[in-house]
C-alpha cells in the first residue's frame, strides 16, 4: 500500500494474517460477540431481554411497522427463531400485531405502549454502553471508523452478489452506502 504524506510518497507494508485469529472477519466477529454479550448481560439483568429481543425492540422502535420477514432480515435472525421471539415479546405485552392495510394476509409488528416505555428506558443505557466502548477512539477515529465500516459493508455485499453459492437475498439488507 502506498501512502502520501504531503508531497512525499511512503510505502506501508501491511502484515498479512498468519492464522484465523488474525483474519478481519474473525476479529470483527469477536468484537461483535463481546459487545453483544455485554449488552445481553445488562439487558437481561435490567429488562429480562436477550439479544434477539433487544434487537427487535430497538428495530421496531425506529422502523415500525414491520413484517416478521423484514424484522428477521434486519436483525440477521432466521424467520423461525424470529417468530418465537416475537411470540414471546407479544405474550409479554411489548409487541402488538396488526393486519396490514394493503394486504390482509400480512401482519405488521410494532411496539405496544409497554414496549415503547421499555425502549425509552433501555435505549439510553445502550447509548451509554456504545459510547463507553467507543471512548477509546478520538473523534477523528470514530468518524473514520464509521466510514470504514460502511465501506466494508458495501464491499462485502458486492462480493456476496458475485459469489454463486450464496443464499438469495443475503446481501439485500438496507444499510448506508459509503
Amino acid at each position: 500500500m502506498i501512502q502520501y504524506i504531503g508531497n512525499t510518497k511512503t510505502m506501508i507494508i501491511m502484515k498479512q494474517p498468519e492464522n484465523i485469529k488474525e483474519l478481519f472477519s474473525y476479529r470483527l466477529n469477536r468484537l461483535a460477540f463481546l459487545s453483544s454479550t455485554l449488552a445481553e448481560s445488562i439487558n437481561q439483568d435490567l429488562f429480562g431481554l436477550d439479544k434477539q429481543s433487544w434487537r427487535f425492540i430497538g428495530l421496531l422502535a425506529a422502523f415500525a411497522p414491520m413484517s416478521l420477514k423484514t424484522l428477521a432480515k434486519e436483525a440477521n435472525i432466521d424467520k423461525s427463531r424470529a417468530s418465537k421471539a416475537v411470540a414471546s415479546l407479544s405474550e409479554r405485552g411489548l409487541i402488538q400485531r396488526k393486519n396490514s392495510d394493503s394486504d390482509g394476509r400480512s401482519i405488521q409488528l410494532s411496539l405496544s405502549e409497554e414496549g415503547e416505555k421499555l425502549y425509552a428506558s433501555a435505549f439510553p443505557i445502550a447509548l451509554r454502553r456504545n459510547n463507553e466502548i467507543l471512548d477509546v477512539l478520538t473523534p477523528q477515529e470514530k468518524e473514520q471508523f464509521d466510514v470504514i465500516v460502511d465501506k466494508l459493508i458495501f464491499r462485502t455485499k458486492i462480493l456476496m452478489d458475485l459469489h454463486p453459492g450464496r443464499k438469495k437475498d443475503a446481501s439485500q439488507t438496507p444499510d448506508r452506502k459509503p
